[in-house]
This record gives structure tokens, C-alpha cells and sequence, in this order.
């Protein structure tokens, strides 16, 4: 038995109030629920109360029926309890995170061989060397800059479009470089911490650090922007 358009907005406003705020999280629940409350009206019988009721446990969400009238049991049933539906966003959490990190490391080694790899980094290098050559603390400072600018170019495809706004996926892609962000706030603390006291620092390790660091902070970039186009994608789909 299908559920009427009434029935499935109904379904998506209970999400809503039972605070599930991703609306990609919401979209898959939502799916997902359908399904199940159109299988048990099916094939048990019952009514659409009673079988959203039923999938709203089966998701792990804890029943509490003591002291309640028998009238009240289906909404306050519906939104007294949302454990299951927290556990369930904190997995779909993980199985992306999972899913976008195993996505940039395979794409990682193609994308060292491109042209665009190639040279956006001999356009780098040259550019933080021939500024080397005049001054070293200028040229440490470029590098840095220079490698961090893929991150607050992020700003540009997702803070600004709807689609980004309330999305798991795009929150989780948004950190997709996060190991290599703490790299770095780790590394310019050790560097300062053990050249303190040394006139000039010799800011070519830090140039070289950076130049790799680049490399890798470009490719998440990269990643960033097919992720954000999916979902950008999906979001139309959903709306339409």
C-alpha cells in the first residue's frame, strides 16, 4: 500500500520536530520509513498510526507508555524519545567520513599526475624561491599562504549555496583535511618551540613543509568540490 503525499509530509514534519536537522539525514529516514510503514500496513494489517509508531521503535528510539492515556500513546510516543535517531545520524556520520577519506586516497595518485598538479606546483615553488633569494621569513610566510589557501577557498562552494546549509555531507567534506590542518598547527608549534632562540630560523624546512603540505591540501580541495556538486545535486532532486 502506498502512503498518501499527506502521510509522507506528515512523516517528514515528525523528522523535523524530532530534531533530525541534516536534510540529508532526513531524506534517507525518510525514505526508509516510507518503506517500512508501507510494509507493515501491507502486510500486518494495521493502521498508519500504528505502524509509524512501530518503525519509530524499531529504530532503536526507547518507548515510555507508563502513566500515559491510551489517546496519547501515538504522539506522545512519536516525539518522546529520538535516541535511535541520534545513534543512527552518529553512524551515518562515520560511514561517511569513511566514505570521503577512502574516496581521497584513491584518487590521490591520479591527481599527483596531472597537469594541473604539475603545475600549480612549479608555479609555487618558482614563485616562493625567486622570493627566497631577496628574503627567507617573506618567502616561509608565502609558502604558507599559499598552501593554506585551498581550505578558505571551501568558503566559496559551500558556505554560500542552500544545498550546503543543514547537511551532513557537506559538514563531513568540509573537515575531509582536517588531519592535515592539525599537521600543520602541530608543526609551525614545534618549529617555533625549537628554533626560538636561533637567528636567522631556518625557514627552508618550513618552505619544504609547506610545499608538500600544499599538494595535499589541494587534492582535498578537490575532493571538496566533487562532493559538494553530489550533493548539490541531491538537494535539487529533493526540491523538485
Amino acid at each position: 500500500m502506498k502512503l498518501t503525499k499527506e502521510e509522507i509530509k506528515f512523516i517528514d514534519n515528525y523528522l523535523i520536530k524530532n530534531e533530525v536537522k541534516f536534510w540529508d539525514v532526513r531524506l534517507e529516514l525518510l525514505d526508509h520509513i516510507v518503506s517500512a510503514v508501507e510494509d507493515k500496513i501491507e502486510n500486518e494489517g494495521i493502521s498508519f498510526n500504528e505502524a509509524l509508531l512501530d518503525v519509530h521503535y524499531s529504530f532503536g528510539n526507547q518507548p515510555n507508555r507508563f502513566e500515559r492515556p491510551k489517546d496519547k500513546i501515538f504522539t506522545k510516543g512519536l516525539y518522546g524519545n529520538t535516541k535511535g535517531f541520534k545513534e543512527f545520524t552518529r553512524q551515518k556520520q562515520k560511514a561517511l567520513g569513511s566514505k570521503q577519506r577512502k574516496l581521497y586516497w584513491r584518487t590521490f595518485p591520479s591527481y599527483l599526475i596531472t597537469s594541473r598538479c604539475i603545475i600549480e606546483l612549479v608555479a609555487v615553488v618558482l614563485t616562493i624561491f625567486t622570493i627566497f633569494q631577496f628574503h627567507q621569513k617573506t618567502a616561509f610566510i608565502v609558502a604558507m599562504i599559499l598552501s593554506l589557501l585551498p581550505e578558505f577557498l571551501k568558503i566559496f562552494p559551500g558556505v554560500f549555496r542552500k544545498a550546503s546549509k543543514h547537511s551532513l555531507r557537506a559538514q563531513m567534506a568540509f573537515n575531509i583535511s582536517a588531519l592535515f590542518m592539525s599537521l600543520n598547527y602541530f608543526w609551525l608549534a614545534g618549529f617555533n618551540e625549537i628554533f626560538e632562540d636561533q637567528q636567522p630560523k631556518p625557514y627552508i624546512y618550513g618552505i619544504i613543509f609547506y610545499l608538500v603540505l600544499f599538494v595535499f591540501l589541494r587534492h582535498g580541495y578537490n575532493v571538496y568540490k566533487q562532493i559538494m556538486t553530489e550533493n548539490n545535486y541531491e538537494y535539487k532532486s529533493m526540491i523538485a
